[in-house]
């Protein structure tokens, strides 16, 4: 019995641990808020590199890659969401450093381009898109 409520008790802690807020920005975006480059540094949970950048330009468009492939949009701020257009993308084969599951990319993509809500932080070093996932991306500069 008292490892059946150990286990419980265990379970218990996992679960609320997944389910703590992951947004480090709280505030409202504007489209000054978000203008400049921006590098995807965790999908969920889980930390990324070189998966997927952001150029939000001042003209409405933003350029950018997922994984080794280049696309460019216009994107449009409704609200707190960030409405990306119909994106151009190249077609590009892989590096082996690209070595992102798969999964993740495609989770990040289906985010992206569903008119998620974008939060900021205090700092404006931070941007999070939630969607199918909760997608944290870090300033490279203004």
């Amino acid at each position: 019995m008292k490892a059946f409520q150990a286990a419980a008790i265990l379970g218990a802690m996992f679960l609320s641990g997944c389910m703590t807020p992951l947004s480090e920005a709280t505030n409202p975006i504007d489209q000054s808020s978000i203008l400049g480059r921006w590098e995807l540094s965790r999908i969920d949970r889980k930390t990324i590199d070189n998966a997927i950048s952001l150029d939000f330009r001042a003209n409405g468009e933003v350029r950018g890659a997922i994984e080794c492939n280049s696309f460019l949009t216009d994107y449009e701020i409704k609200g707190q969401t960030i409405e990306l257009g119909n994106a151009i993308v190249t077609a590009a084969g892989c590096h082996p450093r690209f070595d992102t599951d798969p999964k993740l990319v495609e989770r990040a993509e289906a985010t992206m381009f569903a008119e998620p809500p974008a939060s900021i932080s205090d700092d404006g070093q931070t941007l999070v898109l939630s969607g199918v996932s909760v997608l944290v991306f870090k300033r490279i500069r203004q």
